[in-house]
């Protein structure tokens, strides 16, 4: 069996009770699996155990317990042992007990998860959403479990109250109101528009971010800086997996860099597309301090020709598609709170990127694929992985598959430990098509 994908080797498992009672379970864990999510602030582990003892009556467990955990595998070591990386339980499910044994599933997640349920932001806050951002994980949740690189900075600012919110859903709230300030060569900038005189080539970014948590911590990155990452990334950042469309099993596979399966979602769907605006979309901003309306244009070939996109060519859109827009969103103008004396210039964003924050999101989804490789525990929501796909012409593999081969961004993972076989299964997705 190959080393990267044997079962795996627990080193750890253990619970402390609320009342400082610690037990070693390592050898009745039968199965850990760990997530990730880009849509998601938090991760979770679920570990499925059986035991001759009473542990969830006898310790008891009750919620809160924290958990350490450590695994050996072929690609280093999996732990989570306390301190800033603390787990705790909060769900015990799937409980059966017989005379000779129990069975359980225990469900854990961050203590930043339960901080976020018992605290509520009831401040205002102003400046850089950046800032607010690290303000709410600093003071609300209470934990310094972000890298300063992962906390993209904004170009606008923000000023808001909390209004008694969890940390977590004013995190999320604040992603699509985020303009990037990363600026493209090619950008244009809308020299018209005064909402965002004086921001220069900061403003060039677009809007939309995502807030997630990987093995790194906290995360708000932008949508620029993500597809930014897919194209441009060193060879040397990149995790490289190829599928050679060998028929073989996982027990058998030596090369812990291969993928063992894929399914790759080929679920196109024009209409959808259209209806969501990724396209091409008419936008009406009412604003509410001088009722005046404005429209504002969005066309996804200026994504195209700015090098928005992770492949510009890699898109291809029937021209009649483009002929109209498909779709026309009504909204009030959201300037947040402004200081005394302030304008509507001091949020630093453009009306027109609320126009395309919508599209893309969703153009970010262009491209799901679902593969199934070798445990490795570097692997983190976020990376960026090639995965090179073998053209298979009467079961003899060609060329590589220039359609769904090339540069992915992971978007979910799942982490399978168990004592038949470790793998990492994950979600991957693009805004193009073609090899990058």
């Amino acid at each position: 069996m190959s080393e990267a994908i044997q079962g795996y080797r627990p080193r750890q498992f253990t619970i402390t009770s609320l009342e400082g009672r610690t037990i070693d379970i390592t050898n009745s864990v039968m199965s850990i699996d760990y997530f990730e999510d880009i849509l998601s602030p938090s991760i979770y582990v679920t570990a499925n155990c059986v035991n001759k003892y009473a542990i969830v009556s006898g310790l008891p467990i009750r919620g809160g317990e924290e958990v350490e955990i450590e695994i050996e595998t072929g690609f280093g070591e999996f732990k989570f042992l306390g301190g800033q990386d603390s787990l705790r339980v909060y769900k015990v499910s799937g409980q059966e007990g017989t005379k000779m044994a129990e069975h359980f599933t225990l469900m854990i997640t961050t203590q930043e998860h339960f901080n976020n349920e018992v605290s509520r932001c009831m401040r205002k806050y102003t400046g850089k959403i950046s800032e607010s951002v690290r303000d709410i994980l600093t003071n609300d949740l209470q934990t310094s479990k972000f890298l300063s690189e992962n906390i993209e900075e904004t170009a606008n600012a923000y000023n808001y109250m909390g209004a008694m919110r969890k940390p977590f859903k004013v995190l999320e709230w604040l992603c699509p109101k985020s303009l990037s300030s990363r600026a493209g060569e090619t950008d244009p900038e809308p020299k018209d528009d005064p909402a965002i005189t004086g921001l220069g080539d900061q403003a060039k970014g677009t809007m939309g971010y995502f807030f997630y948590e990987n093995k790194e911590g906290f995360n708000f990155k932008s949508i620029d800086k993500l597809t930014e990452l897919i194209g441009n990334s060193t060879e040397e950042s990149v995790f490289r997996y190829n599928y050679t469309g060998k028929i073989i099993k996982a027990a058998q596979l030596d090369n812990r860099y291969k993928i063992i399966d894929y399914h790759f979602d080929r679920n196109i769907d024009v209409r959808t597309s259209l209806r969501f605006g990724m396209f091409m979309n008419f936008t009406y901003l009412f604003n509410i301090d001088d009722n005046q309306v404005t429209v504002y244009n969005y066309d996804i070939k200026e994504e195209v020709g700015n090098k928005k996109m992770t492949k510009q060519d890699g898109l291809s859109v029937s021209s009649d598609l483009l002929k109209y827009p498909s779709r026309i969103h009504v909204r009030a103008t959201d300037n947040g709170i402004m200081q005394p004396g302030g304008s509507t210039e001091t949020t630093g964003r453009s009306p027109a990127d609320v126009a395309k924050a919508n599209a893309r999101y969703n153009l970010m989804f262009t491209q799901a694929l679902n593969i199934l490789v070798p445990c490795n525990v570097n692997l983190k929501v976020g990376d960026v992985m090639h995965c090179e796909f073998s053209e298979m012409d009467s079961g003899r593999s060609k060329a590589p598959d220039q359609e769904i081969s090339g540069r992915y961004l992971i978007r979910e993972l799942r982490h399978h430990f168990s004592q038949g076989q470790n793998t990492t299964s994950l979600k991957l997705m693009r805004d193009s098509y073609g090899v990058n």
